[in-house]
């Protein structure tokens, strides 16, 4: 009896060896599957291939419609430049929205801000039986809009972007963070960023630049105002020609007794006024030396006359150049 048992509880031990390898293939396949061919593992290579800057293999991924706009920020550096931001970067187990199709989403940090982005995928086959094939749901790349005026072109993540109309639409991967200003000779326009987490946010928000003069712009302004008004006060008469400087008497005034003096200068504040830029009302102070001599009695007097004088100026500006023109009433 002992010896007929024996092959007995060798087959069983083998069945048994059997039954928990075949547990532990099932256990390992399930895993491979959700860890290497899942559709986590999906988003997190896309969102790898953003990192590198590698914008083509993300499109491949991605399979949209052909791009729309200004590709500026689907490859290289710049795109680079879109995600660097984005911190803590988290994948979250897929959820099966039908049969066959999951949405992923996916946390992380902007700023100190919490933000996600849900993905959608879907199942499109199986390789060798066991592993799933999962690609991303077809969809459009958003875009975003970034406008400014008075400029031609903006930089966007550090590169240049040009405009039309005032405007440039850009389409971009999701997750990024855009950042958008302007800076040349006389405008500028401070930076402003956009986290597009969602298709949502592109469609419906945009960067607008609000334009402000350079210092180097006020300060070209007011040096031709003083070239001006320096022209003026040189002018020994009582009301220098082109200029809003003047004194009335009616007294006698030989020119060489008359000596200008400009006391105060106006304060330059340039502001946008109908699509363009208009220098605010000026306003100069004067001193003006003279003598008077009377007509009646002959007797001269030396005068000092403190005045202020308000004027007008158009302003030209053409690209590295500005022209300053005083508007004084006849």
């Amino acid at each position: 009896m002992k010896n007929a048992s024996s092959p007995i509880r060798v087959l069983a031990l083998w069945l048994a060896v059997l039954m928990v390898l075949a547990i532990a293939a099932v256990v390992t396949i399930t895993l491979v599957n959700q860890k290497v061919f899942g559709p986590e593992r999906q988003v997190s290579t896309y969102f790898g291939l953003l990192q590198d800057g590698e914008g083509e293999q993300a499109l491949g991924l991605l399979d949209p419609a052909a791009p729309k706009g200004n590709a500026l920020l689907l490859d290289g550096k710049a795109l680079q430049s879109a995600v660097e931001p984005i911190e803590d970067f988290t994948v979250q187990d897929a959820r099966e929205v039908t049969d066959g199709k999951v949405e992923v989403t996916t946390t992380y940090q902007v700023g100190g801000q919490e933000h996600s982005t849900v993905f959608h995928l879907t199942r499109t086959g199986r390789d060798w039986l066991f592993f799933d094939r999962w690609a991303f749901a077809a969809t459009d790349l958003p875009q975003i809009t970034v406008t400014a005026d008075t400029t031609n072109e903006v930089q966007v993540n550090g590169e240049a972007a040009p405009l039309a109309k005032g405007a440039a639409r850009l389409p971009v991967f999701l997750p990024a963070v855009v950042d958008a200003s302007y800076r040349d000779k006389y405008f500028q326009g401070a930076k402003r960023q956009l986290v597009v987490d969602s298709a949502s946010t592109a469609g419906t928000d945009g960067l607008a630049l609000t334009t402000k003069p350079t210092r180097k712009l006020v300060q070209d302004v007011d040096a031709e105002l003083h070239k001006y008004l320096d022209g003026c006060a040189r002018q020994q008469v009582l009301k220098p020609a082109g200029c809003p400087l003047s004194y009335d008497t009616e007294a006698r005034v030989s020119s060489d007794t008359i000596h200008w003096k400009i006391t105060r200068y106006p304060t330059v504040e340039i502001g946008p006024y109908d699509g363009g830029w208009v220098l605010r009302p000026l306003e100069v102070g004067t001193s003006l030396n003279l003598v008077e001599q009377d007509l009646m009695t002959g007797v001269k007097t030396e005068n000092t006359v403190e005045h202020d004088f308000g004027f007008t100026a158009k302003l030209d500006i053409s690209g590295e150049s500005v022209t300053v023109t005083p508007v004084v009433g006849e």
